[in-house]
């Protein structure tokens, strides 16, 4: 299914294919050279197993190991890593690997030539290769017509890439050579033969396809024409029994925001607006996702302000993830985002935009870089494999792989023309953004520029506010994070790998941006550190690496890990407020090697230990309840707080009504008065 550039997030994990797979050892004690029907079917159950679990670093270690036991042929295995490689966004090693599937598969295996070259043939298309697109799937579709194999789910998507070349190159008059219309008789016969689920929403999907790829070429009436096929498809489909309404009710929005689409690139404005404002009825449209997709009509009809709106879902859409905003996200969405809120009117916004890119451009080019060394060397080491393989089995191909290396060769030097001229476009662009901030810091005066930075420092706070936990039965997880008037300031985050609760809460030394950084900065060391099972005390050693910078840590940081089974609490307190423990009675938690918050790098953090009791609770807080202020200006203070948890334990100690006594007695306190600090708290309950 062809899907935007924008939507990738470049990163590479090098998969260790060495790691000896459990179920992979099962079937290699039993292959030889010539393996049995038997054994090749348990192969490949192997294979499909791992592509519904999705897991395609086990996918790619599996087709390696079962390769070279014998038990999977080598098309089939670089087909699989072709596929591994394009769902983790390696798009370059997936081409690779299928063109080499293709030459293995030749006209002996119809099933793996249809998906490889149909997999291709859409990797061509989205980078706008129509021409070489429709030369490598418009013979394999030839030839998989002579040999009758004409009926796959991969053939029919092989027809729809040929239609999105075709629509590219401006030949969809052409109805004797349309693939759109082969593709779609193929759907309709499926759906009378079957009428199963599947088959129509194979049917709906590929019309989905057929439809973006007319708008997307400027081809509007055609995509007028399609569109109408997918409304009678989708209106057959919702009246089956036992229908997903969330699935309905997305394929209907898309229906609607193409047909504003198509509507408004032939000029009848007022009727795109109707069918937009039908697609803002559906509930697919109010999600980051949905928000995002309506931009591309809504910045065709140039209604920039409600564009630069639904640009504030996008870090919702794109996630929280730590290698920052890759450069086809920046050309694609954030250039955009800049753009529309530039076209409102919204230049602080804009200013703020620029800034995230301008930072963010030296990272996407640094991983951009080390993704190309990385995938390169991963080339070079499997070209090298191969062509030892085929030298010690099939002599007589030798001139055949240097063919391939010489293929290679060709296609990385074409790679990085492309990606010099890549580099050099979102170089302009910087340079424009450059000066355009330059100008606007001329004009704006030192309370603008205070304001500004205020909400740069709350929009990267934003970025990271806690997202709750998925329920689970021997746990009660409570957060509450009420941002202050000064941004900057607090973290919470929580982590379950497992029985284990990896949770930290602090709070920055400083205020505003800078503050706001080294909050954000120790968010993504906590993430980074606790994927890896880290101890709490190895967790605080390198936050402070990260970023006291040979200064003074400048966050206040508590950093826990709770076995839920046992109830046994590992932690190490780095300057934070002692938490209170309730066990049989409110006291602080043990707090021996309590250490100062400003301590530097190269600190040495020790961890201590205590039990949560099962139907017992921990309370962890910041500074800002503590510090938090009545309409007279006087401090709650430490005393207060301890007497207030201590009478709401008496009251009732259950870690729900607990909380939200806590909640109260604060919001009794402060009454309407603004707090300057962030109020942060946080209550882990362990069940029985």
């Amino acid at each position: 299914m062809i899907t935007h550039s924008r939507w990738s997030k470049v990163g590479v994990r090098l998969i260790s294919y060495l790691i000896p797979l459990t179920s992979s050892l099962l079937i290699l004690s039993s292959c030889g050279n010539t393996p049995s029907e038997e054994e090749s079917a348990r192969a490949e159950q192997l294979m499909e197993a791992a592509h519904k679990a999705k897991d395609y670093e086990k996918l790619m270690a599996q087709a390696d190991s079962l390769e070279k036991a014998g038990c999977l042929s080598t098309a089939k295995a670089y087909y699989w890593r072709g596929y591994a490689s394009d769902r983790t966004n390696r798009r370059r090693m997936a081409e690779f690997y299928y063109n080499t599937a293709l030459k293995e598969a030749g006209t002996k295996d119809p099933e793996i030539l249809a998906k490889a070259t149909s997999h291709l043939a859409n990797l061509m298309a989205i980078r706008g290769d129509y021409e070489n697109g429709l030369k490598l799937a418009t013979p394999v579709v030839q030839q998989l017509e002579q040999q009758q194999c004409d009926t796959t789910s991969d053939y029919v998507n092989l027809l729809i890439y040929i239609g999105c070349c075709q629509a590219g190159l401006g030949q969809t008059g052409d109805a004797t050579s349309d693939g759109f219309e082969k593709a779609y008789e193929k759907h309709l016969d499926n759906v009378k033969k079957n009428r199963t689920d599947e088959a129509y929403k194979d049917a709906i999907a590929g019309l989905i396809n057929i439809t973006y790829a007319c708008n997307h070429t400027g081809s509007y009436r055609d995509a007028i024409k399609w569109n109408a096929h997918l409304s009678d498809i989708i209106s057959e489909y919702e009246q089956r029994p036992g229908v997903s309404s969330e699935y309905v009710d997305k394929q209907q929005a898309r229906y609607n925001l193409y047909q504003a689409q198509a509507l408004e690139g032939l000029g009848k404005a007022d009727e795109a607006a109707k069918a937009f404002d039908t697609f803002r009825t559906t509930q697919f449209a109010k999600t980051p996702e949905g928000r995002i997709m309506a931009n591309d009509y809504l910045i065709a009809a140039k209604r920039w302000g409600e564009a630069a709106d639904n640009y504030q879902s996008l870090d919702a859409l794109l996630g929280e993830g730590e290698d920052g905003y890759s450069l086809d996200n920046i050309q694609e969405l954030v250039l955009k985002k800049y753009q529309a809120n530039l076209l409102a009117g919204r230049r602080d916004t804009a200013v703020a935009v620029s800034m995230l890119l301008c930072d963010s451009l030296a990272g996407a080019f640094q991983r951009a870089n080390e993704v190309d060394a990385a995938e390169q060397a991963i080339i070079v080491s499997n070209v090298e494999e191969l062509n030892e393989q085929q030298t010690a089995v099939l002599h007589r191909h030798q001139m055949s792989i240097y063919g391939l290396i010489g293929l290679l060769f060709l296609a990385i030097i074409g790679y990085v023309f492309y990606r010099r001229h890549h580099h050099y476009q979102l170089h302009l662009a910087h340079k424009e953004l450059r000066k355009d901030y330059s100008e606007l810091e001329a004009v704006v005066s030192k309370r603008s520029r205070t304001e500004t930075e205020q909400d740069i420092a709350r929009a990267i706070q934003q970025r990271f506010a806690y997202e709750q936990l998925p329920q689970r039965d021997n746990l009660t997880l409570l957060v509450s994070q009420t941002p202050g008037t000064m941004a900057g300031g607090s973290l919470v985050d929580t982590i379950l790998n497992g029985d284990t609760l990896l949770f930290c809460i602090g709070s920055a030394t400083g205020k505003g941006v800078e503050a706001a950084n080294a909050t954000a900065m120790a968010f993504a060391q906590f993430r980074t550190a606790a994927s890896f099972n880290a101890s709490p005390d190895r967790i605080v050693s390198a936050i402070s690496d990260a970023i006291a910078n040979g200064k003074n840590m400048p966050v206040r940081l508590f950093v826990g890990a709770l076995d839920l089974t046992t109830g046994d609490l590992q932690y190490c307190n780095a300057g934070n407020n002692t938490p209170l423990l309730y066990n049989e009675e409110l006291s602080l938690i043990p707090d021996d090697e309590h250490l100062p918050a400003g301590s530097q790098p190269g600190y040495a953090y020790t961890a201590s230990e205590t039990t949560i009791a099962p139907d017992k609770l921990l309370f962890l807080y910041t500074e800002g309840l503590t510090e938090a202020e009545d309409a007279n200006g006087k401090q709650l203070g430490e005393k207060q707080l301890r007497g207030i948890a201590l009478q709401s334990i008496k009251v009732n100690a259950r870690p729900q009504l607990f909380f939200n006594n806590i909640q109260k007695a604060i919001a009794d306190f402060t009454g309407a008065t603004p707090q300057v600090n962030d109020l942060t708290l946080m209550v882990i309950g362990r069940k029985a």
